[in-house]
Parts: structure tokens; sequence; C-alpha cells
């Protein structure tokens, strides 16, 4: 007897403590999502900006073989070495630079991927001293 009384009295959950669990899961979803996009976001704009800088450094470690140097330093001004967008990389010369570059760095799968360069060009440039820059149309005046 006491053993069907048992089965009788555990029937499980209730349906009012199923809703308030899925009530508590939701809470913490909509309070975690948020945090975690904007992670997301960050670590986005992270890897676009060590991969505009790998492509700096690239590009200074090309320059310091003479062939590559006189084919691309202008006499004055600047020239654009390497063009990156949100869908692309593109070296911008086909001398001895692009050879010495590619040896460096594969460019061919390096694109930008967060919002903050969402339809943004960045351009690596060479000046008439053979300094590299970036032209960075997100970063502000004192980080270039």
């Amino acid at each position: 007897m006491k053993k069907t009384q048992k089965k009788l009295g555990n029937k499980g959950f209730s349906l009012v403590e199923l809703i308030v669990v899925i009530a508590i899961m939701a809470v913490l979803v909509g309070v975690l999502a948020p945090t975690l996009i904007k992670n997301i976001e960050k670590s986005r704009e992270s890897k676009d900006a060590q991969n505009i800088e790998q492509l700096k450094s690239s590009a200074e470690i090309a320059l310091n073989n003479e062939s590559a140097y006189a084919s691309v330093v202008p006499s004055t001004g600047s020239s654009a070495l390497v063009t990156l967008t949100d869908a692309s990389c593109t070296l911008n010369t086909q001398s001895d630079f692009s050879s010495e570059f590619t040896g460096t760095m594969d460019v061919t799968k390096t694109k930008l991927t967060s919002k903050k360069y969402s339809g943004k060009t960045v351009t690596i440039n060479v000046n008439s001293l053979g300094q590299v820059s970036i032209d960075d149309p997100t970063a502000s005046s004192a980080s270039k």
C-alpha cells in the first residue's frame, strides 16, 4: 500500500515550476547576450588592428630589400603599398616589393571584419624617405 501511495504522490514537476525555470533562464540570457555580443565585436576590432599593424610591419620588412625599396619608394610625396577593405587586401604594386611582401605575409584571406571598419579602406603608404605609415580613417591623428 505504501508503494502505491509513494508513486501517486511523486508526479514530477508542475507546470508552474517549469514556467518559473524557463522565465529565469530567459532573464539570464537577456542579461548575458548583450555582453557576449559586445565582447565578440571587441575581439573583431582587436583582430583588425593587429592585422593592420602586421601589414605595416611586413611592408617595413619587405622594404629592407634594396631592389624592393628602389621599386616602390617615390622620389617625392608618398605612394600606397597595400589597400585593406572589408572585402579584401590588395598589393598596389607588382614589383620586387610584391614578391618580398608576399614572402613575409599571405594577404589572400586578410580583410577587415569589425563594424568599426565596415565600408572603410585602410591604406599602408610609404613616403620618399622610406617611412611606412598607416592611413586609417577610424584612427585619430594622435595615434598615427
